[in-house]
């Protein structure tokens, strides 16, 4: 999933505007990813929407409405979802949404997509967390802040490219 990421990011991020999904399909089989690895991250790509009110899959009741994303609350992570981020990546997730970068739902969308990654890869780290902030407020057209933008893009001191 990581790699497809990158991949998208380094050919579309750069215009601005995410492709048509059959581009992006045709696109990453021409690059050589696997249909299941496609699959896979254009799900949950496509789960991450345009508009920003996205819920997770957990809380799709239209009772909960977007209230959800501004009322402030605590989140408890359980065992396996902080094994999985880790504490540094717990650190910046709320550091993102302390500072209204991050809504709750998207946070919960990052973490969804943490959760999805294949158990045979390494713990995620915090390059792979940043990443999939930069992909959830791309794809759901969020307005950008250059600080915003340096600090996601600039993994330990390299330009992703």
């Amino acid at each position: 999933m990581v790699d497809i990421l990158i991949f998208v990011y380094e050919n579309f991020f750069g215009s601005g505007i995410y492709p048509a999904h059959s581009v992006l399909v045709n696109r990453l089989y021409a690059a050589g990813f696997e249909e299941g690895a496609v699959s896979g991250t254009l799900a949950w790509l496509d789960s991450l929407g345009q508009n920003g009110e996205v819920l997770p899959s957990s809380l799709t009741s239209s009772s909960v409405g977007t209230e959800w994303q501004s009322t402030p609350a605590q989140r408890f992570l359980v065992e396996h979802e902080l094994e999985r981020l880790g504490q540094e990546g717990w650190d910046f997730l709320a550091f993102l949404e302390n500072a209204k970068v991050l809504s709750a739902a998207q946070r919960e969308l990052i973490l969804g997509g943490l959760m999805a990654l294949d158990l045979d890869e390494d713990e995620p780290d915090l390059d792979r967390l940043k990443l999939m902030a930069l992909m959830v407020l791309w794809r759901q057209g969020r307005p950008w802040d250059a600080l915003l933008i340096e600090e996601l893009i600039y993994f330990q001191d390299s330009l992703v490219h």
